[in-house]
C-alpha cells in the first residue's frame, strides 16, 4: 500500500478507536446490550429493505449519468454497486470506490477513467442533496454554529467540485470556451501527458452537457435520499423512539459528514458517534442514541454483506475481460453512428 493512503487507513483507525472509547464511557454496556436485544425485529427487517431499495435507485441514477457514453443493464449496475459498497466498508481509506469503478469498466468495456467521471457526478449529486437536507432542516430547529458551519463548507465543497468538473467538460467538448483557451496554453509535454487520462475521465462527464439527464438524475437523487432517511424513522421504529418525520433531514446530513473523516473500514464508532451526536439535537439520550446508531449501522451492513458477498462469490459483476482498446474504439465508433 502506498504511503498516502496507508497514512489515511492508520488515522482512519485511530479516530474510530477513540470513537469507541468515548462512546463506550457514556454509557452502561448492559443498558446497550438490552436495548439492542429488544429491538423491534420487523421494523429492523423493513429498513434493510429501504437500504436495498436505495442502492437500487442509486445504481439506476448512475446508469442515467453513464448513459451519454454507454448503455449498462441495470441489473449489471446494481450487483456492481453492492460490491463496490461493500468493499467502501471493507477496505480503508475509501478504496471501495476504485473497485466499484474497475468493475464496471471491466465488463462493461469503457475506460476505467470514464466511470470514475461519473462517480464523481454522483457524489455531486449527493452533495446537492446533502446541501437541501441541511437548509430544510434549519426551517425546524435552533441548531448549534458548528451544524451551521459544516453546511456552508458542504455548500463550498460541493461549488468548488461542481466548477472544477464544469471547466473540464466545457474544456473538452467546446473547443470556443475559456476553460478551453486556458487548456491551449499549457505546456506541450503536459498536454501530451494528460491527453489519455483526461479524456477519459471528461468521458465520464458528457451528462453535464445533457440538461434532460442531469434533470432526470436529479429526481432519482430525491427519491433514493427520501428512501434512505425513512430507514430512521424504520429504526426509531424498531426502538419505540417517535422520530419528528423532518429529522431524516439531520440525521442525513449529519451522518454523511462523519463518514467523510478518514476512519476505520465499515466506518465503526464514528457512524454511531454520529447518530449519538444527531439525536442529541433531537433530544435523545446517549444510551439510546448509542443503541439507535449500532442498529442503524447493522441495517446499513447487513444488506451488503448479503447482497454483496453473493454477487461477489457468484462472479456477477467485472466478468467481461479487461477492456481492449480496440473494444472500446468500436464503442465509440458505434456511439458517433
Amino acid at each position: 500500500m502506498k504511503r498516502a493512503p496507508l497514512g489515511l487507513a492508520v488515522l482512519g483507525i485511530l479516530l474510530s478507536a477513540a470513537a469507541v472509547y468515548v462512546l463506550l464511557k457514556q454509557v452502561s454496556a448492559e443498558e446497550l446490550a438490552r436495548q439492542i436485544r429488544e429491538a423491534d425485529r420487523t421494523w429492523l427487517t423493513a429498513a434493510c429493505g429501504l437500504t436495498v431499495i436505495g442502492y437500487w435507485l442509486r445504481a439506476w441514477r448512475w446508469g442515467e449519468i453513464l448513459s451519454p457514453e454507454a448503455r449498462v443493464p441495470l441489473g449489471r449496475l446494481f450487483s456492481t454497486t453492492m460490491v463496490g459498497f461493500l468493499a467502501i466498508n471493507t477496505l480503508p481509506a475509501r478504496l471501495g470506490e476504485l473497485v466499484r469503478a474497475y468493475a464496471l469498466a471491466r465488463s462493461e468495456r469503457i475506460r476505467t477513467g470514464t466511470v470514475l467521471g461519473s462517480v464523481v457526478i454522483e457524489r455531486i449529486f449527493d452533495l446537492a442533496a446533502l446541501t437541501g437536507f441541511w437548509a430544510l432542516s434549519l426551517l425546524f430547529a435552533p441548531y448549534p454554529a458548528w451544524f451551521r458551519l459544516s453546511g456552508y463548507l458542504t455548500i463550498g465543497i460541493a461549488a468548488a467540485l461542481t466548477v472544477a468538473l464544469w471547466l473540464l467538460h466545457a474544456g473538452h467538448y467546446d473547443t470556443n470556451s475559456m476553460a478551453a483557451r486556458v487548456r491551449r496554453q499549457a505546456p506541450v509535454w503536459l498536454k501530451s501527458r494528460l491527453k489519455g487520462p483526461l479524456g477519459s475521465f471528461t468521458a465520464g462527464l458528457r451528462v453535464l452537457g445533457r440538461a434532460s439527464t442531469m434533470a432526470f438524475s436529479a429526481l432519482i437523487t430525491a427519491l433514493m435520499w427520501t428512501v434512505n432517511g425513512a430507514t430512521f424513522l424504520f429504526v426509531g421504529k424498531s426502538m419505540g423512539l417517535s422520530l419528528p418525520l423532518w429529522s431524516p433531514l439531520l440525521l442525513s446530513f449529519v451522518v454523511c459528514v462523519a463518514i467523510m473523516v478518514p476512519s476505520s473500514p465499515g466506518f465503526i464508532g464514528v457512524l454511531e458517534g454520529s447518530c449519538v451526536v444527531g439525536l442529541s439535537l433531537l433530544g435523545v439520550d446517549a444510551s439510546r442514541a448509542l443503541a439507535f446508531g449500532v442498529l442503524y449501522h447493522l441495517t446499513q451492513i447487513l444488506p451488503l454483506v448479503l447482497f454483496g458477498g453473493f454477487f461477489a462469490l457468484r462472479g456477477k459483476f467485472g466478468a467481461g475481460g479487461p477492456a481492449s482498446e480496440a473494444g472500446i474504439a468500436s464503442r465509440q465508433e458505434n456511439r458517433k453512428n
